[in-house]
């Protein structure tokens, strides 16, 4: 009886420590998130875009931070001869893990769709919602992207929240920095 017991507790207390770890939910694989955002798009073309020390310094510059990585891929999508738009699969610290994501952006220089592919934490997964990403359709580069202001925090998930703000203003200064565009 006194085994039972012990093993129950055991049981419980594991529960419990199970309880606040983190949990991946994989709403799209990368190949999905393509086909998501260029549905409309007769081909996809890949650019790789390696950053010198030199570009580093000066989106660090722009954006207030060092970017993390010292190359990014964007996806282009075309019909007819003519980019339909641009999209960047990226990652974002959410509250402690990252979050991946991709942004499309049109070739007028706005937001068309973001879109959560990977989101790790237990909690506030909510911002993988439409109503909270429908909120950066139509933003560019010249807008103030901002928590509490032109955007709206999931009530209970303001760090993810926040972490995709950051992504996605990533995203825009990169699309401006290799095509140019204002």
């Amino acid at each position: 009886m006194r085994k039972c017991f012990s093993i129950i507790i055991l049981m419980a207390a594991l529960a419990v420590s199970l309880q606040g770890r983190a949990q991946t939910t994989v709403y799209l694989t990368p190949a999905d998130a393509l086909k998501l955002i260029f549905k409309d798009s007769e081909e996809v073309i890949k650019e790789d875009h390696p950053l010198s020390a030199e570009q580093k310094t000066r989106l660090a510059a722009q954006l207030g931070y060092e970017v993390p990585k010292s190359q990014y891929t964007f996806y282009l999508g075309k019909s007819h001869g003519q980019i339909d738009g641009y999209a960047l699969i990226d990652e974002q610290i959410g509250k402690t893990l990252p979050i991946t994501f991709v942004t499309r952006i049109n070739p007028d220089a706005k937001v068309a769709a973001v879109e959560v592919m990977v989101y790790r934490e237990s909690h506030g997964g909510d911002v993988a919602s439409k109503r909270f990403l429908n909120q950066f359709r139509q933003k560019s580069a010249n807008d103030e992207l901002r928590l509490h202001g032109n955007i709206v925090n999931i009530s209970g998930a303001t760090l993810s929240s926040q972490g995709l703000v950051i992504g996605v203003k990533r995203a825009l200064a990169l699309w401006r920095f290799f095509y140019g565009k204002t």
